[in-house]
């Protein structure tokens, strides 16, 4: 737990960091032809309209708690760069903001923990509705696992009477499929 208090720490005070001054980030190269910028002329990656405002922003507010328990950080930039987050028993909740190139303010709220990463927007795609055949399919699995059938799925081309066929089944034969009939039991 005191690890994950670091780290988080630790990435809360390099996220909020300010640049000691302007000209630290690599300067364009004129000698370059083909203007990729950086000092030898290897590209920065950057070139977004709002890049020169960007480069100079500032950190407007910043907010830290770190307890026994968890932690808490918030800030906010001059560039319009928002953030907060929070944990406590190993769960994160936390959102963040952002200006895109577009204009638009786009926001992000999250979770984190033992089910993973949930991050939400309305910006982000979400998946397609799972089918109706695979939901059946699902429930029809949990009832022959509660029933004690269990479907391996591997292919045997000896069914129980020892007759050659195309049939898969389980590993403990107490049911076979038959890709005309279906489920045996």
């Amino acid at each position: 737990m005191n690890k994950m208090v670091i780290f988080f720490s630790l990435l809360a005070l390099a996220t909020a960091a300010q640049l000691p001054s302007a000209t630290y980030l690599p300067q364009k190269s004129e000698s370059s032809s083909l203007n990729l910028g950086g000092p030898y002329g290897q590209g920065s990656g950057n070139t977004r309209p709002q890049q020169a405002v960007e480069r100079n922003s500032a950190i407007l507010r910043l907010d830290q708690e770190i307890g026994e328990n968890g932690f808490r950080y918030a800030y906010e930039t001059s560039n319009g760069i928002q953030a907060e987050e929070s944990n406590n028993a190993g769960q994160s909740r936390g959102a963040f903001a952002y200006k895109g190139d577009d204009g638009k303010v786009y926001s992000v709220t999250f979770t984190a923990g033992e089910d993973g990463y949930r991050p939400q927007g309305e910006h982000l795609p979400v998946p397609p509705p799972t089918p109706e055949e695979i939901l059946l399919a699902l429930k029809q699995n949990e009832k022959d696992e509660a029933a004690g059938i269990f479907d391996d799925g591997q292919y045997r081309p000896d069914n129980d009477q020892g007759k050659p066929g195309r049939q898969f089944g389980s590993s403990n034969r107490q049911g076979s499929f038959n890709s005309n009939s279906g489920y045996t039991y």
